[in-house]
């Protein structure tokens, strides 16, 4: 018993422990999924707001040339719309216009917050293309022009994807790209197709670079724990909230080994199926890391997130280990105060109720007692000893003990009385028991057995109860004790299987080939419950509803077939069940004639 104390107390301890530390996970997970959901409607808001402006824009210039406010040859006030429009809108990097013959003109947000106007105009076959950029830097309230530089380009904007596939399209065209007038700068680009009086004049185009994507994600705040990404197809990279380096890495593999946080998003990657989804990934030093991602309204694109676990836990960590000792110094206190009380609590009414136990296996009823104890499961568990004592007494009225031990688990109240319920009552009988019986002798006894057998069965298959065997004959109630609905037809069901098992077993003689059983069934009210006397009881079913299915079993003699049912039951079953009609018949005992019916084969 002591034992058994000691196990509990330290089960206990190791469930307290287990409940904290998965506790303190959920938390971790909680406050980890909050942040994922927050940086993805970050991420989802800025850049739905972002490309928003980006095609707006690109609409703005567009709608401008289209209406010949301002021609695209106007040098003077197309290059005020575009450097405006680029100082109002700091996400943007290039606002620019490529024309028919090769031309290109746009407003390039500059390191250092200056903005150049880039110009480059009509080359030469074979030799590169002249390049103007006029540099200026913001005061407040407008911008200062600085200097002018002169120079070559080997960009030609015929060639760019945005121009080529723009020409050829009604629509805004989006597409990433890595080359622009100034070099190298992936950016995002949108691009349309200008036209003047039904006539082409060019393709506008707004871009936001790949850098200031990743400088947005350095904002959010799972970038102050962890490391951030959005990538398009595959793996590329289109930004990163740590681009520190330059240029930034093109695909997640390309990231230094020594990057654990890349790393760990992309073993997640290659672990999970689909593009959304939240994993923990082990990631060497740096300890389990959070790996998220989300779907990105743009082109295919995600965001995952990197979230090293030790951001949030290792406060946790050391609470646990807290934990840990104090629960080790409470199982030790514990276990000191079961050794003393074991024996006090435990082992006295322990051995009390073994001694009671040992008087209800003896049947001793008379000799069971309650002893109170202080522990209330024991001192429960002693009165229900008492409790069943008594109720083993009572059943003893009814039937010898070895039938008494079944029906105390039922529960049924031990004193005669019952209640009026509709029953189906059905009587089975074989046929010819008598002349069986003086033909045969002793050796009728196998017969019987297998006619009650396969009746036994076949009546407790359909959830009906055996009342009592009455010579050859077996009576049969449903929906008493235990409520049927479909009582009706579960007799019925039952009658036919009883005369189909009958008729699967050879003969008794050749002369009783064609009727091997009788069978009476009837449904109405009928008084069940204990009937009998204070000493002795029977759980049974008695009154005319019972009368009248004892009589159709002689009416099945009379009338040449196996089975009647009243008018009353085949009603019950609903239609559910084919029998025929055999008319109107006088039953003995019976002031008005019955209505019957046979069931079909």
């Amino acid at each position: 018993m002591t034992a058994l104390l000691l196990v509990a107390v330290m089960s206990t301890a190791a469930s307290v422990h287990l409940i904290w530390q998965r506790t303190a996970t959920r938390n971790v997970e909680k406050i980890v999924a909050s942040l994922d959901a927050q940086s993805a409607d970050s991420v989802r808001a800025e850049l739905a707001s972002t490309l928003a402006l980006v095609a707006g824009t690109a609409e703005i210039i567009r709608s401008i040339l289209f209406q010949g406010a301002i021609k695209a040859d106007d040098e003077v006030k197309r290059e005020f719309l575009f450097l405006s429009l680029l100082r109002e809108q700091p996400a943007i990097g290039w606002i620019g216009f490529g024309f028919p013959d090769g031309r290109f003109f746009g407003s390039h947000a500059a390191p250092g917050d200056r903005i150049e106007m880039v110009e480059i105009g009509v080359g030469q076959p074979g030799k590169p293309r002249p390049l103007r950029r006029d540099i200026y830097r913001p005061i407040p309230g407008d911008v200062m022009f600085e200097e002018r530089i002169h120079g070559e380009s080997a960009y030609v904007a015929l060639g760019a994807p945005w121009y080529r596939q723009a020409m050829k399209s009604s629509q805004a065209v989006w597409s990433m790209i890595d080359i622009l007038p100034n070099g190298f700068e992936p950016s995002v680009v949108v691009s349309k197709r200008v036209e003047l009086y039904g006539k082409y004049q060019g393709v506008v185009m707004v871009a936001v670079s790949f850098a200031d994507l990743s400088a947005m994600l350095s904002g959010l705040r799972a970038s102050g724990h962890g490391k951030t990404f959005v990538l398009g197809s595959g793996d590329k990279v289109i930004a990163a909230s740590d681009a520190s380096a330059d240029p930034m890495p093109a695909h997640l593999r390309d990231f230094p080994k020594g990057d654990a946080l890349a790393a760990a998003v992309g073993a997640a990657i290659s672990m999970a199926k689909g593009n959304e989804f939240r994993t923990l990934v082990d990631s060497g030093d740096v300890g389990p890391v959070y790996v998220s991602s989300f779907a990105l309204p743009f082109e295919r694109w995600r965001l995952l997130t990197a979230i090293p676990r030790s951001a949030f836990a290792e406060e946790i960590d050391r609470n646990t280990r807290r934990v840990v000792l104090v629960v080790a110094g409470l199982v030790v206190l514990a276990a000191i105060t079961a050794v003393l009380f074991s024996n006090l609590l435990f082992a006295r009414p322990v051995r009390q109720l073994a001694l009671q136990l040992r008087q209800i296996e003896r049947f001793a009823l008379d000799q069971v007692r309650h002893d109170p104890t202080f522990l209330a499961e024991l001192n429960d568990f002693s009165l229900a000893m008492k409790r069943m004592a008594g109720g083993l007494s009572a059943f003893a009225k009814y039937m010898p003990l070895d039938v008494v031990r079944p029906l105390v688990a039922a529960g049924l109240e031990p004193a005669p009385g019952g209640k009026f319920a509709e029953v189906t009552v059905m009587f089975a009988d074989l046929p010819g028991f008598t002349e069986l019986t003086e033909r045969l002798g002793p050796a009728v006894q196998p017969h019987l057995t297998n006619f009650l057998t396969l009746a036994v069965e076949a009546i407790h298959s359909e959830g009906g109860t055996v009342d009592k065997f009455i010579g050859d004959a077996v009576m049969a109630i449903w929906n008493a004790p235990t409520a049927v609905p479909d009582h009706a037809i579960r007799a019925c069901r039952a009658a036919a299987a009883i005369r189909a098992a009958m008729h699967a077993l050879p003969p008794v003689s050749p002369d009783r080939s064609d009727i091997r059983v009788r069978i009476g069934i009837n449904t109405g009210t009928a008084l069940v419950g204990n009937i009998g006397s204070a000493e002795r009881l029977s759980y049974t079913a008695i009154g005319d509803t019972v009368n009248l299915a004892s009589r159709l079993v002689g009416v099945a003699k009379e009338h040449g077939v196996e089975i009647v049912l009243s008018d009353m039951t085949l009603a019950r079953t609903g239609g559910e069940i084919l029998a025929q009609p055999l008319g109107i018949t006088n039953v003995r005992g019976k002031a008005v004639p019955v209505q019957i019916h046979t069931l079909a084969t």
